[in-house]
């Protein structure tokens, strides 16, 4: 054997059927599920789709809108197709053991002996269900009670989810009851998923049967988060346990979807038997190996239902993908698209430009009638890099939603989840660009992990305990596919003016130029404003021969003093581009009367004599050095303590200060300027009362605001704060 020459093992569980070249294809198989599952509804379709596979890759995104569109026209199709789909995947999906290849659901029905053994870990936490109440952990804080009844009103008025999303998070703050999960009985296949509902559930009671990997430090986490809770985990293990506990447990816990689902599915079928028995399909994985693990709990799940009574479903959509919208979501989408800010139009124009660049597409729904005169409007938010594994393997759970809901009776929790900044999303440098830039098209919003999976679970119990809600199959819908569109939190995917498969080139450049290359000018622009006025400082205490108060630092200041003063309009536009944070308008205000005061010092001879330009050049010179500084820190994400100290609490001498000093001054430029320049009664004099007005019932006002923004800032507290 050639040295470093990769040896592939040879094919176990559960893998994509042998093509007539001997290779195992995933497009052709991926092809085939889409063409099987319209045929009966649309032979001109199927016939297409069987015209276009071998370049499916390239193709595919526009097959999955027809599919939701042909899905969209009926009940009956919607079923029809569902139903088809699967039938195609479990006949052609294959299951390799011991070198025999059979069809899955084949596969299934043999081997139905072998099982594992049961672990159960029972929390020693106490159950405390309702104190708090439904919490939500978001940019810093924990919300809870009214102030997470604000937070998801302002998520429904910006349209970052939909109007029955706020509903479903109202009814979950308002019904502390439903948190009490001691009766709920649990299956997570994939139960370290960054997105599942582990710790949620087993916080408030629950009891969790954890399926995942045979990964010693994976059920070191899952069992140490047990053992806190009130909530009792149970899952499979490779031998008895014996006295087994701790780490030793998790030496011999786990099993492996893909090559051990038959037996998953025997030892599912024992444990809590008679009890209601939920299964939620949470593992991922990358490319054709998520159709695989799909396909695994897929297989699972059909059997379970099967063979016991009262089970649901639960599943995660992805907001990239089609879907049936909303009438108001369309409407809202046109409505941003039209109101889109100038510079979202000159960005299409420049990435066109770019050989191989998206440029943003709008967000057109596209609008089907079904048979009994409903319209719906289909979101396509399908970003085409994902490819098409990852569709199939999405698209399958719902199909298995559907058909569950509709033909077994089965309570089916199916919510869209935002995008998310998971761990295998931030390790990936062009994703994290993307996020980071989504947020400038209003209303896309990126949540953190905490934040979706709170979310996500809440939405879980709401649909498992209010009968009101989609999930149960005795609610109505126009039309199955309806059931993925409800309690929608799909992060402003669904209102965006532009697709959310479009944004993503122009999202990469508006983080480059808003997450780096601005805070790169802001950075040198505060340095060099921090160095400017410290050298006013120098030339006004070091190089003025003579610093005695009773003689004007002018003559060695002006030229500088008025630059770097005239440069802080720079802060003005600042301000108006977004690039900070303050109000235009206050910038301005501090600005401009700044500048008015040093260029009529320059026009007025006589002013520049004045003992009290001292009072300016040290109130404002050390104020800014210190405020410069602590910005450039702060772009660092650097803080020095006595920086933050000097920024909060010098202002105390230094503002009346400077006030007062400028009150001063004010007073000879007034009276140096022509006289023809007074346009209120009394000339001078007016202006100059007109000034005093203007400052001194001012004064107190900001001076208070700054002693308030002083006590938020000195005053200490916890980064995290429960609301």
């Amino acid at each position: 054997m050639a040295k470093g020459k990769r040896v592939e093992r040879p094919p176990e569980g559960v893998e994509f059927p042998l093509a007539e070249d001997g290779r195992r294809s995933t497009m052709g198989f991926n092809a085939g599920a889409f063409e099987a599952s319209v045929a009966k509804v649309d032979a001109a379709l199927a016939a297409e789709i069987r015209s276009v596979a071998p370049k499916w890759r390239k193709k595919y995104a526009r097959y999955v809108v027809e599919n939701v569109k042909v899905s969209s026209a009926s009940t009956k199709n919607a079923l029809t197709i569902a139903k088809a789909g699967l039938d195609y995947l479990h006949d052609h999906m294959v299951f390799v053991r011991n070198e025999r290849s059979m069809p899955l659901r084949v596969a299934m029905n043999e081997f139905k002996q072998d099982t594992f053994a049961t672990g159960v870990v029972k929390g020693r936490g106490n159950f405390g269900a309702g104190v708090n109440g439904f919490e939500v952990p978001y940019k810093g804080k924990v919300l809870s009670g009214d102030a997470l009844l604000v937070q998801i009103d302002k998520w429904v008025h910006e349209g970052v989810i939909e109007v029955s999303c706020g509903h479903a998070m109202n009814e979950m703050v308002r019904n502390e009851g439903w948190l009490d999960l001691r009766d709920t009985y649990f299956v997570m296949l994939g139960a370290s998923s960054a997105m599942g509902p582990f710790e949620f559930l087993m916080n408030h009671g629950a009891n969790v049967v954890a399926v995942d990997i045979d990964r010693p430090h994976i059920w070191n986490k899952l069992i140490g988060i047990a053992e806190k809770s009130p909530g009792t985990l149970t899952f499979p293990l490779k031998q008895a346990a014996g006295g087994a506990k701790g780490a030793q447990l998790a030496e011999i816990a786990g099993c492996n979807l893909l090559t051990q689902t038959p037996e998953i599915r025997n030892w599912l079928l024992t444990v809590h038997k008679g009890k209601p028995l939920g299964i939620g399909s949470y593992a991922y994985l990358d490319g054709a190996l998520f159709v695989k693990l799909s396909m695994s709990m897929d297989a699972i799940a059909k059997d379970v239902i099967a063979s016991r009574k009262n089970v649901s479903l639960a599943y995660l959509c992805t907001p990239t993908d089609c879907h049936i919208g909303t009438s108001a979501a369309n409407a809202v989408a046109n409505k941003t698209y039209r109101r889109s800010p100038a510079w979202q139009s000159f960005l299409t124009v420049l990435v066109s430009m770019i050989p191989g660049m998206k440029p943003l597409k709008r967000n057109a729904y596209k609008h089907v009638s079904d048979d009994s005169g409903n319209t719906y409007h289909i979101v396509d938010a399908i970003v085409h890099e994902q490819g098409p594994n990852y569709i199939l393997a999405k698209r399958l759970q719902h199909w298995r939603a559907i058909v569950s809901r509709c033909e077994h009776g089965c309570i089916v929790s199916s919510n869209i989840a935002p995008s998310t900044r998971t761990l295998s999303v931030v390790h990936n440098i062009t994703f994290k660009m993307a996020y980071g830039g989504m947020g400038k098209f209003r209303p896309m919003e990126v949540f953190d992990q905490e934040t979706s999976s709170a979310v996500m679970a809440g939405l879980l119990v709401y649909d498992l305990k209010c009968e009101n809600s989609a999930s149960y199959p005795q609610t109505e819908l126009g039309n199955p596919l309806c059931l993925f569109s409800e309690n929608s939190f799909h992060g402003g995917a669904w209102r965006c003016g532009y697709k959310f498969s479009s944004i993503g080139t122009s999202s990469i450049l508006v983080y480059l130029l808003c997450d780096m290359l601005v805070p790169l000018y802001l950075f040198l622009y505060n340095v060099v404003q921090l160095a400017g006025w410290a050298y006013v400082m120098y030339l006004a205490f070091d190089k003025n021969p003579a610093p005695a108060l009773a003689q004007s630092p002018w003559p060695y200041v002006h030229k500088e003093l008025r630059l770097f003063q005239n440069l802080a309009g720079m802060e003005v536009v600042h301000s108006m581009l977004k690039m900070t944070s303050t109000p235009w308008t206050t910038v301005l205000i501090q600005v401009l009367s700044r500048v008015l005061l040093v260029e009529g010092i320059v026009m007025v001879p006589a002013a520049q004599g004045s003992p009290w330009i001292w009072g300016l050049v040290a109130a404002w010179g050390i104020t800014e050095v210190v405020r410069y500084s602590f910005y450039a820190l702060k772009i660092l994400g650097k803080e020095m303590k006595l920086i933050t100290w000097l920024r909060y609490s010098l202002f105390l001498v230094l503002y009346p200060f400077g006030v007062t000093s400028e009150l001063a001054v004010i007073r000879p430029v007034v009276y140096g300027v022509p006289e023809s320049w007074h346009v209120l009664p009394y000339g001078a004099l007016g202006t100059l009362c007109l000034y005093w007005f203007v400052y001194v019932p001012f004064f107190p006002m900001l001076f208070g605001h700054m002693l308030a923004q002083r006590k938020k800032i000195l005053g200490g507290g916890q980064k995290v704060k429960k609301e």
